[in-house]
């Protein structure tokens, strides 16, 4: 039997009818990472829409693309109330200039902004559940039932898909060492080779560079960073291991 989104949202008791599905896309914005590191950004951005893009919904459902066709769960936003180009107040206008969006926002036609909430509900699925969305001609807000393809665990990373695509901040690499079967992929693969890595402090830009080549290889390493922030580097005790992101340079087996 094939679950569906809309059996979740009438297991909680909502109306799949009011609820419209929303499958963001890259092309402004990346929209996972935004989700993962600026909410606020990623809030703003989402609360500005085309004309009356989400109908008569009480709610939207977030989601960041996936793999493929697939989509990744953010959240359940309901829609206090929504307001169209001429109600935009000097409020929204310095919404729009401190996030750095077009200008054009300020004054498009078909321009709406919405007060979106996030619903706690279903807050503890957001980045786990995994939804078959489609070809990647269909529209992007959809009021469609979606087959769910995939509830990961709590601590889940997503699957491992290839050394050159590595890019994962701090919290990632603690919830590696946190749940190493539901990351087995993640495991397997950094465990599998050695080589040369990077660390970088996205808040002032500083980059450190490292090396593996014990046991465990790289995720062996790695470990050493998860556990306490700096892995008895000295240079890097001095900074926030918050706002660390670990890629591969090279890989050596």
């Amino acid at each position: 039997m094939k679950i569906t989104f809309h059996n979740l949202l009438n297991l909680y008791d909502i109306n799949p009818k009011d609820v419209k599905l929303v499958r963001h896309g890259n092309a402004q914005i990346d929209i996972l990472e935004s989700f993962r590191s600026n909410r606020k950004y990623f809030e703003a951005y989402q609360s500005f829409q085309g004309f009356n893009k989400f109908g008569k919904a009480k709610h939207i459902a977030s989601f960041a693309p996936g793999r493929s066709t697939t989509a990744v769960f953010l959240g359940l936003y309901n829609i206090i109330n929504h307001l169209h180009n001429d109600d935009l107040t000097n409020k929204h206008h310095s919404i729009i200039d401190k996030f750095g969006f077009p200008d054009e926002w300020k004054w498009h036609e078909v321009s709406s902004w919405y007060h979106l909430e996030l619903n706690q509900t279903f807050e503890d699925l957001s980045e786990r559940l995994i939804i078959d969305w489609g070809k990647s001609t269909v529209s992007w807000v959809q009021s469609k039932d979606k087959n769910i393809l995939e509830i990961r665990g709590a601590n889940s990373i997503g699957e491992f898909v290839s050394y050159d695509e590595i890019q994962i901040n701090y919290n990632q690499l603690q919830n590696l060492s946190k749940d190493v079967i539901t990351n087995g992929t993640w495991i397997n693969a950094l465990s599998a080779v050695n080589g040369i890595y990077l660390i970088k402090d996205t808040s002032i830009g500083k980059l450190y560079v490292g090396s593996a080549y014990g046991d465990n290889g790289i995720y062996g390493r790695w470990m050493n960073y998860a556990k306490n922030g700096h892995g008895g580097n000295v240079e890097l005790k001095k900074l926030n291991p918050n706002n660390f992101e670990f890629s591969i340079l090279e890989i050596a087996t």
